[in-house]
């Protein structure tokens, strides 16, 4: 085995902002492609095996790569190459082998700047949600714990089978949907395949699955669409606050503590809080908390949640400009003005 110095080992396998990483096993999922642009966020970080690290030269722009790269043509190019069945993969020199359309680097440029734009206020969005969630969590978590949840929520159980409705289209609330960005799926109701429980309220979701991994889900609003939630979480309905301040209560880490020490001691990485532990666990008291302090953590809360609302709509406007720009459809300055309009 031939010895490499530290130093030299870390500066091949480092992270820059910018850098483009692509997995190069299982590139595709559902969601699309597996491929994501490093922020400043979060260096200093490590490349790991079997992920490409791809990094522009030339007359080439590095932030214009990572729009390319994430561009449709590029995503039905590895789909095309991937090969293996049980674990589809690609290879270095089929990433090297594929063609990318470059514009002039100064076009190269201008369209960054403007898809930038979108990404720099999505970035920022998810900050201030992030910390105003942080906050209305210590706000509530001033309050002693006195009394058991299930004597301030009503357990939701009414299920729906899928296959019975006759919409197109229902809202389905569930794990995956949860951890790529707290955004229920619209899909056909063919597409969910067992029995799920029926949200016809504001409600609040909280995971029974994995609770080392916290999942709880502020619904204070409904969905035109028919609105369907996973039977791994626990539907609660709030009896003397929001679902806002109720999300607050049950999003704390010393109730997801509690609810992790009731799996103790079973294996496997499916483990399950029984509802009615969940139920039993002792959370602060809204009716004794002030109206100020109520008014502070559902401003906070609703803050994260339309904060998040924006940047999806920022999101589908990079997604609708990328390929217009990308093929030069559609010129920077009239890009420019679409984007003055939402961010």
């Amino acid at each position: 085995m031939k010895w490499m110095d530290p130093s030299t080992r870390e500066a091949m396998y480092s992270l820059r902002p910018h850098d483009v990483v692509l997995a190069m096993d299982r590139p595709w999922v559902g969601a699309g492609l597996k491929c994501a642009v490093v922020q400043e966020s979060d260096t200093p970080s490590l490349l790991v095996q079997r992920v490409a690290r791809l990094r522009a030269k030339g007359e080439v722009d590095q932030r214009f790569l990572g729009y390319a790269v994430n561009n449709a043509t590029f995503a039905e190019y590895v789909v095309s190459v991937q090969t293996g069945t049980s674990i589809p993969h690609i290879s270095s020199r089929q990433i090297g082998e594929h063609r990318l359309l470059m514009p002039p680097l100064d076009r190269q440029r201008a369209v960054a700047a403007v898809l930038g734009a979108l990404d720099d206020k999505i970035a920022a969005n998810t900050k201030l949600a992030s910390t105003a969630e942080d906050l209305a969590r210590t706000l509530a978590s001033a309050v002693p714990v006195t009394v058991p949840l299930g004597e301030i929520v009503e357990h939701i159980k009414t299920t729906v089978n899928p296959d019975g409705l006759a919409d197109d289209r229902v809202a389905h609330f569930s794990l995956p949907a949860f951890d790529a960005g707290i955004e229920p799926e619209v899909v056909g109701p063919q597409e969910i395949k067992s029995n799920k429980f029926l949200v016809g309220e504001p409600s609040v979701l909280v995971s029974k699955l994995n609770p080392r991994f916290p999942r709880v889900w502020n619904i204070p609003t409904i969905s035109p669409l028919t609105s369907l939630a996973s039977t791994e979480f626990v539907t609660l309905r709030p009896r003397f606050s929001s679902t806002t301040l109720l999300w607050a209560l049950t999003s704390q880490p010393a109730f997801g503590s509690a609810l992790e020490a009731m799996v103790a001691g079973t294996s496997g990485s499916h483990q399950r809080v029984k509802p009615a532990e969940m139920l039993s666990t002792l959370v602060p008291d809204p009716r004794v908390m002030s109206d100020v302090l109520v008014g502070q953590i559902d401003a906070l809360g609703l803050r994260a949640i339309s904060s998040r609302d924006e940047s999806r709509t920022l999101a589908a406007t990079r997604d609708a400009l990328l390929p217009q720009l990308m093929s030069g459809k559609l010129r920077v300055k009239d890009a420019e003005r679409a984007v003055s309009e939402v961010a």
